[in-house]
């Protein structure tokens, strides 16, 4: 267990990657195109949330998994933006962004409060967290994640196919 100190420099990776990945997404945008960007950012999200589903017991598989799950925020939050912009009326241009924010901010809550309800329920006696609750938690992260990537993936194979036979 780390002190709590330590424990909130865990998120460090998660804001590195993000950084990173934000950087990243202009240029990539340009080469795969910007509605590639979020089933690759989902694809990113699942692939740390199952790393961290299945491996979470030392420090540096906490630090791998947030690493990689920012890479798949940043990627995924930079191109929405990008996207709603092509796909609204530049009048709506600003309450598009915003709704964006606000649907952002409410899935972020909405996790959240669904995982510290399933660690609580999985506490020992004496309420502490318990490793069975911390693993169901990142379980249901994981395929959350994963059911998330399948679905953008799929939509964006399916558009891109309708745009060729137009």
């Amino acid at each position: 267990a780390l002190p709590l100190l330590g424990a909130g420099f865990v998120i460090m990776p998660l804001s590195v990657g993000s950084l990173v990945a934000n950087r990243l997404v202009h240029r990539l945008g340009h080469r795969v195109g910007y509605p590639a960007l979020l089933p690759i950012g989902a694809t990113l999200f699942a692939a740390a949330a199952t790393f961290l589903w299945l491996a979470h017991g030392a420090l540096w598989e906490l630090l791998l998994g947030m690493l990689v799950f920012g890479l798949g925020m940043g990627a995924s939050y930079a191109a929405m933006p990008a996207l709603i912009a092509r796909s609204v009326a530049a009048e709506q241009l600003g309450s598009s962004v915003s709704f964006n924010q606000v649907l952002r901010t409410v899935g972020s809550s909405f996790g959240t409060a669904v995982s510290a309800a399933i660690i609580a329920m999985h506490a020992d006696s004496s309420g502490a967290t318990t490793g069975q609750g911390v693993t169901l938690s990142f379980a249901v992260s994981a395929i959350g994640c994963i059911l998330l990537g399948l679905a953008l993936t799929v939509h964006f194979f399916y558009r891109k196919q309708k745009s060729n036979e137009s």
